[in-house]
């Protein structure tokens, strides 16, 4: 190609959207190659059996007027585009944990009411519990829009400090210790690693408002890439990134599959750093730095159930249901492939003129990558009868749990579409599924975190491999991203003036 781009993005996920949405509006020439057929990363969906379902991103947090969703998505000029739904304010998820259900409503003041209804007796414990969440939100300068001089986020506790040893402390009442926790499905929460910094921005950010997409989160893929292409970027799909060119320690192009070659001024990266880190020659990074790289653990894989129901069997749900079988609410550390499934997260789509029935039901749970390592290196779509046989038995495996639990189930299933980490790895470009990218660890938080900037001076990193996952992660990321090129702080006044 002979084209010069001012920054070429490899990768059409959220962050290399948001990035190239970002660049486009400060005048740079901006090109994303995107290795599948759809762009969007986990914002992709697909049709099966009548149904359109979302791959990922089911439902965002800190959309309410002012928040930092609502405000990072208006300077991208997307906020008034999307069609989305609010959901129940009163219990936007319900957890289930040992025959026992929690709701966790909307907004700081009624979550601590709600808490002190279920827990009477733990006034104090709920009273530290939050404002211990307060305290690690609030003093990241980037969660509140604030200017700030390093992109290292969080302070030394929420990074240093484990969300369960922090929850052990604040009370001995291991049942309210479960419903302070039982939102982890949202980041893969491990008793021995996650970071509480994980844990509270997560939780802050869906209790502040929770949102779905009405018709699926393909809409904020095709609003962005609207706005990359309305500037005059270029975006296009079956483009699989190989290698990098490269010139006295910078990067100068990028070789495709296709035998094409992009040249660049600056690269950001939108994949996980590991796949990017092996395409680039071993002159141009320091071998600790690679290594460190190469070994960072990912977050644990998931199987899911989309299912098609029958007209006017199953209602309408405006919340997500998180089912936990047992008295312990984090599945990752006690998961077993023998007593599989413990745990679903159940989650209904919204869908234009569908409030009383549902006809479009989303399951999801927990799986190791090992269990379908023996077909990891067959092709996608012809792993022989042995893996579709395996699914089918992990299917109904995990549909007769979910059916116990809503009997109104039971022969309403018209049609089924089922993912397993294989599918994962394969769409969402995952070494090994991680369905949240590398695992952040309190014991190593420095060594379990990306930065945005490399050692080659024109290779940057994007994503939810850097600083946190999901939209609010993401965003995040591509505002640190973004800022190595325009300047952190003055995008910062830019958001918070639009």
């Amino acid at each position: 190609m002979d084209t010069m781009y001012d920054v070429l993005i490899i990768g059409s996920g959220l962050g290399g959207l948001e990035c190239g949405t970002i660049l486009s509006k400060h005048g740079y020439n901006v090109c994303v190659l995107e290795k599948n057929s759809k762009l969007g990363g986990t914002l992709q969906g697909f049709n099966s059996h009548g149904c359109r379902f979302g791959t990922g991103m089911h439902y965002i947090g800190s959309l309410d007027k002012g928040q930092v969703i609502d405000k990072t998505f208006r300077y991208l000029g997307i906020r008034d585009q999307l069609n989305m739904k609010r959901m129940d304010p009163f219990g936007f998820d319900v957890f289930h944990i040992a025959g026992k259900e929690y709701a966790c409503p909307m907004g700081m003041e009624a979550f601590k009411e709600q808490l002190y209804s279920y827990f009477p007796k733990e006034n104090e414990a709920i009273s530290k519990y939050v404002l211990e969440m307060k305290q690690a939100t609030d003093e990241v300068d980037l969660y509140n829009l604030r200017p700030i001089n390093s992109s290292i986020s969080g302070n030394n506790k929420s990074l240093s400090k484990g969300v369960f040893g922090l929850l052990d402390e604040l009370t001995p009442n291991r049942e309210l210790q479960n419903v302070l926790g039982a939102h982890n499905f949202a980041y893969a929460g491990q008793k021995e690693k996650t970071p509480f910094y994980t844990h509270a921005l997560i939780q802050k950010h869906f209790i502040d408002s929770a949102w779905k997409f009405v018709d699926g989160s393909e809409q904020l893929t095709n609003l962005l890439a609207g706005k990359i292409r309305e500037a005059g970027g270029t975006i296009i799909n079956k483009e699989k990134v190989t290698g990098f060119m490269h010139e006295e320690g910078k990067l100068t192009g990028v070789k495709t599959a296709n035998g094409h070659a992009f040249r660049a001024k600056h690269f950001i990266a939108n994949i996980h750093p590991a796949l990017a880190v092996q395409m680039l020659d071993e002159s141009l990074l320091r071998p600790s730095y690679r290594n460190r790289v190469a070994r960072l653990e990912n977050t644990i894989s998931a199987f899911s159930l989309h299912l098609t129901l029958k007209e006017n069997t199953f209602k309408y749900r405006n919340n997500n249901y998180h089912y936990y079988k047992h008295p312990d609410v984090w599945y990752t550390s006690y998961y077993s492939e023998k007593a599989w499934p413990e745990f679903f997260y159940l989650f209904v789509p919204a869908t234009s003129g569908q409030d009383k029935y549902a006809r479009c039901l989303s399951i999801h749970t927990y799986m190791k990558f090992d269990e379908v390592a023996q077909w990891k290196d067959l092709p996608l779509r012809h792993r022989g009868a042995d893996y579709e046989a395996w699914k089918t038995a992990k299917a109904e495996k995990l549909l007769q749990l979910v059916t116990e639990q809503f009997p109104e189930l039971k022969g309403n299933v018209t049609g089924m579409n089922v993912s397993t980490p294989l599918t994962f790895r394969d769409y969402i470009g995952t070494p090994n599924g991680g369905i949240y990218g590398t695992l952040k660890d309190f014991h190593q938080p420095m060594a379990s975190y990306v930065g945005p900037k490399t050692r080659i001076p024109n290779l940057f990193f994007t994503g939810q491999n850097l600083n946190l996952h999901g939209a609010l992660g993401v965003s995040m990321s591509s505002l640190l991203t973004c800022g190595e090129l325009i300047g952190l702080n003055h995008l910062i006044e830019q958001i918070n003036e639009a």
